[in-house]
């Protein structure tokens, strides 16, 4: 029997590897549940644990300081693009309610960092959920560099620094843009923000689909990575249902709340992306 050999300059990339868990990731978890139940439930307390005067101030100041769970998907998510995403997003949060709900001042006028604020938070939910669609086919870099190693092929571990340039990222940038800018010109329009909650759930609906599709494509219909992939697909969709109920509600509170949830909805789809072959 003979056997065909490659030559050296051609890589086989026709077997699909689900990339290692980073070994402190339980720990991760851990951490992540812990605190995210622990301060959810104190947000929900405050009415009752201080004084009517008490509690504005006390909803005034988390209304900054929730902003801080952006640090969990940043953390978790893979490449730079949601990374950038969620960093942006988060800094344009925290500025647009310091300058407009704190009226505390900045440079320039306030309305840049709602129209930021919303544009970013919208784009980042589509970016996600456009994550899960099937991918096409990734080339391995017959040549080693630092642009090839970096920039080029599939990624080597989880939650990489690094942009990885595929065709499903440049459509996702291409989507995010689109619909950033329309976003950012129309922030002030007439029922902007039912358009806003409705494009949001048209893109979660494509995630949901995708996972569907995934959960019954080869790669994760047997062995463990099939029910760890549902698991976060579960707790995401749950804490994305839970931070549009506080999204719709009006005060402080409410929208500390829908920080805290729909990062913890960005951690839980950054960790069930990481059971599927990445951009």
């Amino acid at each position: 029997m003979t056997h065909k050999v490659l030559p050296h300059s051609v890589k086989d990339v026709s077997v699909k590897k689900t990339l290692s868990e980073d070994e402190d990731q339980g720990e991760m978890d851990v951490v992540f549940f812990l605190t995210t139940t622990f301060y959810a439930s104190y947000l929900l307390s405050i009415d009752w644990l201080y004084n009517e005067t008490d509690a504005i101030a006390v909803n005034r100041f988390h209304l900054i300081v929730s902003n801080v769970w952006s640090f969990y998907p940043i953390m978790q998510a893979q490449g730079l693009w949601l990374k950038s995403l969620l960093l942006l997003s988060g800094y344009f949060s925290l500025v647009w309610h310091w300058s407009s709900d704190l009226k505390m001042g900045l440079p320039a006028d306030p309305d840049i960092y709602g129209r930021g604020d919303m544009a970013l938070s919208i784009i980042t939910i589509i970016s996600y959920c456009l994550s899960w669609i099937p991918k096409i086919k990734v080339t391995e870099p017959t040549q080693k560099g630092c642009f090839q190693n970096n920039c080029l092929g599939r990624a080597k571990e989880t939650a990489e620094w690094r942009c990885r340039w595929t065709l499903n990222l440049v459509i996702n940038i291409v989507i995010c843009l689109v619909f950033g800018s329309i976003l950012y010109i129309t922030w002030d329009g007439d029922d902007i923000h039912q358009i806003q909650i409705l494009l949001c759930w048209i893109f979660i609906s494509v995630a949901l689909i995708s996972a569907l599709y995934q959960l019954w494509k080869g790669d994760l219909r047997v062995g463990k990575n099939r029910h760890k992939f549902a698991f976060w697909v579960a707790f995401g969709t749950l804490f994305g249902i839970i931070s549009f109920v506080f999204k719709m509600k009006e005060g402080f509170n409410g929208h500390s709340l829908w920080h805290v949830f729909v990062m913890s909805c960005a951690y839980c789809f950054s960790r069930a992306s990481e059971y599927l072959e990445i951009y």
